[in-house]
């Protein structure tokens, strides 16, 4: 593969960040986008602890033995979110929460940021959270409502890879699915040979870093150290993108739910089967 680093800017104002990043869909690292929250200071586990501590949450554990070829990969057990910090806090492991909406039991937490200026199109109502074990990842994949993701890292460390649509056939991305079976930690390019003409861009985002992910584009994401961050959305420019977005979160998603739960095996298979077809057309 040939991967480049990402942009970094300390500061970049609206006209800028539009005109270089956000409306050519260029993906871009950058500090100004939160520096000024208070969640910069106020947020760490502790408090977590004392608003949410009591919750039960839904835990994930490694991708490549978890259904891996489903859209929505089950939870491997669940605990309190309490039990949960404290278990990716125990040394190197798996587990994860993402798309966590902690402000839906801590609504006071929403005080402590704002949506910044830099663009427009918020999507206001689901800031979602992201937290992980030392060594875990999240497997290659793109968000399939195909909005704008602002991805900020309040603690530890975690490197951010991203392939633009385009790749998609290079990194051998499923029928009926927004995500790819490559393991990028330790790429096996005998089995996926399309790999290795596969593009992209790699970097390590930490404590007040926001990764500026554009509509549609891949993101493998690993944790390098225990830590969380946060998402925000914009809605696509595109109309059409809105909708094709809208049937892959209401009608796509359904339907491979509805297919993995009666032919698990042979569809999952099936979908493994297309993938290689393509990557091997485009590999040669």
């Amino acid at each position: 593969m040939d991967l480049q680093p990402i942009d970094f800017r300390e500061s970049i104002d609206r006209k800028e960040f539009q005109e270089k990043y956000y409306l050519p869909q260029k993906p871009l690292i950058f500090r100004s986008f939160a520096a000024e929250w208070p969640a910069m200071k106020n947020w760490d586990y502790p408090r977590f602890k004392e608003l949410a501590g009591h919750e039960i949450v839904e835990v994930f554990g490694s991708w490549k033995s978890n259904s891996p070829t489903r859209l929505k990969t089950p939870p491997e057990r669940t605990m309190s979110f309490s039990d949960f910090i404290d278990l990716i806090h125990e040394g190197p492991n798996d587990f994860r929460l993402f798309l966590f909406n902690l402000f839906k039991y801590a609504p006071e937490l929403k005080k402590d940021f704002f949506f910044p200026d830099i663009a427009d199109g918020w999507v206001k109502a689901i800031p979602v959270m992201f937290f992980g074990g030392e060594g875990s990842d999240v497997r290659l994949h793109y968000d399939i409502d195909l909005s704008n993701v602002f991805l900020t890292q309040f603690h530890g460390e975690k490197r951010i890879t991203l392939f633009s649509p385009e790749m998609s056939p290079y990194l051998y991305k499923q029928p009926m699915g927004s995500h790819s079976n490559v393991d990028l930690r330790n790429p096996d390019y005998d089995e996926f040979p399309a790999l290795k003409k596969a593009k992209g861009y790699t970097g390590i985002i930490r404590h007040g870093d926001t990764v500026f992910m554009p509509s549609a584009w891949w993101h493998y994401n690993e944790y390098l150290t225990t830590g969380y961050g946060m998402a925000l959305r914009t809605v696509n420019s595109s109309v059409l993108k809105q909708l094709k977005g809208v049937y892959n979160v209401f009608v796509m998603k359904k339907i491979d739910d509805l297919i993995s739960t009666y032919y698990k095996e042979q569809w999952a298979e099936w979908k493994k089967r297309m993938a290689k077809s393509i990557g091997e057309k485009v590999a040669s």
